[in-house]
């Protein structure tokens, strides 16, 4: 009988229905795990919240989660093993809103001067100030060299006039950026512009006297000069460097995706460092080719639709990058239904400024445009964006009337009888959302809006001034997610955001609603898989589950034990994207 069985058995090896032996097999059938963590607290961010001991990763994927014992039977030889030591390890960080974390930055307003890319010139409060820095610059140019200047949103630069301007620079085409909005240029970059854009265009402003420009601009006549009269910077290794040096602060800080609006110089610095393979970040991009752009629908006719085109799973486009219709709290432009109770000092209207009908100081009521003025605003441009295809996100917004412009321009564009395809792809996205409307919410959820959260600990002493104990309850959590809004926290340092929605406690200790604190564990879901949600990742990115792409962070102290204040102090040891180390902490 044992010999029977024994010569079945032998039969059925040779017939290959029972398998050999690992060792017996060709090494390219065997895959062991190329990396495993073990003996650690693992915080999944699944469903349940499930903790785990260990994690194993394979082909840049997790490939299983659970016990120390069931995951080091996935080691091999080549298996890098890193026992953790009771460390605790969360996923990779999402963060939004994280367009000031290319080397491009803003290219559009930054300050550009004899080809350096520089950021706001601090300190430019008055309009002398202004102009004494404007003749600087001018006294180190080439006559016909253009300056590009980026002042502060509160400067009073934001009153100056196109004659100013030409005194000091006569011979050098010039434009100050105030915001993403408006500028004010000089006569030779009028010149440039009027090549381009016809000079009775609404958003070239005309003096009341005389009907000719002031050389104040706004919306698509900004974008004219801000995307296509200025210069790319050379994009050389020093550029690069700074490109490697911001992305390897945000791997120190355990940043393995950053999602933000982007203009197509800073991709191309991303392509050169990704073809290196030096680039160590996923970016999820909403591009700008869009954004203030006069001629939207001859731009997508010729590109068409780009959605989800990339490099691999490591940069991805994501939408259309489209310009903000209002500004900020802390200024008063934001733009919201109950008015402000005083002006702070700015010089936007008591319910803000919508920067789609008009420039600061001549702020136009949008319910007086009538349908030709909006086709020539930013309006127009989410019409033609959803007319091919283009979900809008990474979208600036603060204000709950802000909220309502998008969602009725959503609304129109979806409704147009010559769709060329409906966006499909990716969920429309709006950031910062500090002002919140109950009315919207079903509005919100038929568009599936995803909406983040941020701008809440900037500048709430000027908000409370302005907007009175309102500025308490702005971005109430709590309430949202129990109405099924699973909203996210923006910004690129996580563990500090994290605390302050915990706290609700800005850097001044002041507290600011805390009644609309979240615990740490919702905290951690809105920095992960909610924040992956918004791109519409969370099946991809966001938690470690096995199949998903392996993002992790090690941490040296108990996510879920630390005390509130030292959520933003704990360390992080080490960083993985893609199952391989970026950062590691040094001993």
């Amino acid at each position: 009988m044992l010999n029977k069985t024994f010569l079945t058995i032998a039969f059925l090896f040779a017939l290959g229905a029972i398998p050999a032996p690992a060792q017996q097999l060709p090494p390219e059938i065997i895959r062991y795990a190329d990396m495993v963590l073990y003996n650690g607290k693992v915080i999944t961010a699944n469903d349940n919240f499930e903790i785990a001991e260990a994690v194993a990763m394979r082909d840049g994927r997790f490939l299983a989660v659970g016990d120390n014992r069931r995951i080091l039977s996935m080691a091999g030889p080549k298996t890098v093993r890193l026992d953790l030591a009771g460390k605790t390890v969360v996923p990779g960080f999402v963060c939004t809103d994280a367009d000031n974390d290319f080397a491009g930055g803003n290219l559009y307003k930054d300050t550009l001067i004899k080809g350096r890319l520089l950021d706001t010139l601090r300190g430019l409060n008055t309009k002398e100030q202004v102009l004494a820095k404007l003749k600087e610059f001018v006294a180190q140019a080439e006559p016909g060299e253009q300056l590009f200047l980026r002042l502060p949103e509160t400067s009073d630069g934001i009153y100056l006039m196109l004659d100013e301007l030409d005194r000091v620079a006569p011979n050098n085409p010039v434009a100050l950026s105030i915001d993403s909005t408006n500028m004010v240029i000089n006569s030779l970059m009028l010149k440039l512009l009027a090549e381009r854009l016809p000079l009775d265009h609404p958003a070239i402003i005309k003096d009341e006297r005389t009907g000719k420009p002031n050389g104040r601009i706004y919306g698509h006549a900004t974008g004219v000069v801000g995307w296509d009269l200025r210069p790319w910077p050379k994009i050389d290794e020093s550029f690069l460097e700074e490109q490697k040096k911001l992305i390897h602060d945000l791997n120190a800080k355990g940043v393995t995706t950053i999602v933000g609006h982007i203009q197509g110089f800073s991709l191309s610095v991303l392509n050169i460092l990704w073809h290196r393979n030096q680039l160590t970040i996923r970016v999820r991009g909403a591009h700008d080719f869009l954004r203030q752009n006069p001629y939207a629908e001859a731009y997508l006719r010729r590109l068409g639709n780009l959605v989800d085109f990339g490099l691999g799973d490591d940069v991805v486009l994501i939408g259309a990058g489209l310009a903000a219709a209002d500004g900020n709290h802390d200024t008063g432009s934001a733009l919201t239904f109950e008015p402000k109770r005083t002006s702070g000092g700015y010089a936007f209207g008591p319910t803000g400024q919508n920067k789609w009908a008009g420039y600061g100081p001549h702020n136009r009521q949008w319910e007086d445009l009538s349908a030709g003025e909006k086709g020539t605003t930013e309006w127009e441009n989410v019409q033609a964006a959803v007319k091919y295809g283009w979900n809008t996100t990474s979208i600036h917004n603060v204000g709950d009337k802000a909220t309502e412009l998008w969602l009725d321009a959503i609304e129109a564009a979806l409704k147009q009888k010559d769709l060329a395809m409906r966006p499909e792809f990716r969920p429309f996205g709006l950031d910062h959302n500090l002002f919140w409307t109950d009315k919207q919410e079903e509005r919100i959820k038929k568009l599936d809006m995803r909406r983040g959260l941020g701008k809440m600990f900037r500048g709430m002493g000027q908000a409370l001034e302005m907007y009175g104990d309102r500025i308490h309850d702005v971005q109430p959590v709590p309430k949202l997610i129990e109405r099924g809004l699973k909203v996210h926290i923006e910004g690129t340092d996580p563990l500090r955001e994290i605390q302050r929605y915990v706290t609700r406690k800005d850097d001044r200790g002041r507290i600011w609603g805390p009644d609309h604190a979240v615990d740490r564990k919702t905290a951690l879901l809105m920095k992960t898989r909610w924040a992956a949600r918004y791109i519409g990742e969370d099946n991809r990115l966001g938690s470690i589950e096995p199949g998903k792409l392996a993002d992790l962070v090690v941490l040296a102290e108990d996510y879920l034990t630390v005390p509130d204040s030292r959520l933003a102090q704990i360390p992080v040891l080490k960083t993985i994207v893609a199952g391989k180390i970026v950062y590691e902490a040094k001993p």
